[in-house]
């Protein structure tokens, strides 16, 4: 089957987890085998496991030479969890397919780099575009250290903020 089947899969495992997340990022992560697909996990709460945790906790033994699809690069530290790498090290993956490479400085590229160590296969930019538009939020707070904020504004059925004598109380 094409990649870009069970990253699509991945992607919509990830926004299951919409609005819940924050201040982490969405990801989802697919463990497939022969074609087959042995486990799934999104990540559903900061604090809690990560997405790779839920898949290959599904897959159990059975992730020993299989494929990981995650969509985004899995982390390489510790912070309120264990760093997803190792787990993937330590299950017998052969390769990993990641959409976007994580822009946090405590994993960007370490993640990969970690795998490839390892032996792992990474493929990477499987559906980035859409990966990264996922994460646009995180991804904006990375880069600037600002949240990514979206504009609520009120206007009247002319278009206009305030009336004519210039009173906004009433609109919104």
């Amino acid at each position: 089957m094409d990649p870009q089947h069970y990253m699509r899969l991945a992607l919509e495992l990830a926004r299951s987890a919409q609005g819940q997340t924050s201040p982490n990022p969405l990801v989802g992560a697919v463990c497939v085998k022969d074609g087959h697909i042995l486990g799934t996990g999104a990540h559903l709460k900061a604090g809690t496991p990560h997405a790779e945790v839920h898949a290959l906790a599904m897959a159990g033994s059975n992730s020993s030479g299989a494929d990981l699809y995650v969509t985004l690069e899995p982390c390489a530290h510790t912070g309120k969890t264990l760093p997803c790498t190792d787990l993937i090290i330590s299950s017998g993956i052969q390769r990993v397919f990641v959409a976007s490479i994580d822009p946090n400085p405590s994993v960007n590229g370490m993640g990969i780099g970690l795998l490839k160590s390892a032996g792992i296969e990474v493929i990477t930019c499987i559906l980035q575009e859409e990966a990264e538009q996922l994460n646009q939020a995180f991804f904006h707070f990375i880069k600037y250290g600002k949240p990514y904020v979206t504009l609520k504004a009120a206007a009247t059925l002319d278009g206009r903020l305030s009336t004519q004598n210039g009173d906004s109380k009433w609109i919104t």
